[in-house]
């Protein structure tokens, strides 16, 4: 029973970025997340992207990301519906996680080279 319980937990822990909502709505749409930041800004390469999506993923909630996903869309509807589900302290992690996560990224892929 507690290996069976385990390898549910291991197989839920891989399947949750892909795990949908309802509707199509995916969770942690990461691939979603590295187009919109591709298009943010020149700077950014997708290795960066990439990493970047990833730790977001494991940092913000999956509102939060959805809203910090839809804000470097800049799509200002989907951002405002979110901004208001969202906790001050939510949004606050959300809305300062691009100024530090793709720097650490760039600097963890330099590192790896």
């Amino acid at each position: 029973m507690r290996k069976r319980c385990f390898m549910w937990l291991a197989a839920f822990a891989i399947a949750v970025p892909s795990v949908s909502l309802h509707a199509g709505v995916r969770l942690y749409d990461l691939e979603g997340f590295v187009t919109a930041c591709l298009a943010s800004s020149s700077k950014l390469t997708r290795p960066v992207c990439e990493c970047t999506a990833k730790k977001a993923a494991k940092a913000l909630s999956p509102m939060g990301f959805q809203f910090l996903t839809a804000t470097l869309r800049k799509d200002k509807e989907e951002s405002l519906k979110l901004r208001g589900k969202l906790e001050s302290a939510e949004l606050s992690t959300a809305g300062e996680f691009m100024s530090t996560g793709p720097a650490e990224c760039a600097e963890e892929l330099k590192r790896s080279r």
